[in-house]
């Protein structure tokens, strides 16, 4: 079942959404954590994690990486990367 809908998401324009949320999440946690930080309200035990995550979710599917094992499969679902990254992003500059 997983691996089906691994296979529907291995479309490039998607792969390169992966890659460019995650490399942006990414950056800007390098950047400047701390002003990066402040704009989420502090990194705390829920979204740091969370976000740490979802950039190498992301980036394990920009890369064009399928996890074979169905557990896997499941932890590096990319929607739900997707979610994370797009709503720390929003929160971040809205």
């Amino acid at each position: 079942m997983l691996d089906g809908l691994h296979d529907r998401l291995h479309i490039r324009v998607l792969m390169v959404l992966s890659l460019v949320l995650a490399l942006t999440c990414g950056g800007l946690v390098m950047w400047d954590p701390q002003a990066f930080a402040a704009k989420l309200g502090g990194f705390n035990v829920l979204n740091g994690p969370a976000l740490i995550w979802a950039t190498c979710t992301g980036i394990i599917h920009g890369m064009a990486f399928k996890p074979r094992f169905w557990l896997w499969q499941l932890v590096f679902f990319p929607p739900f990367a997707w979610i994370v990254m797009i709503a720390v992003l929003v929160k971040a500059f809205v």
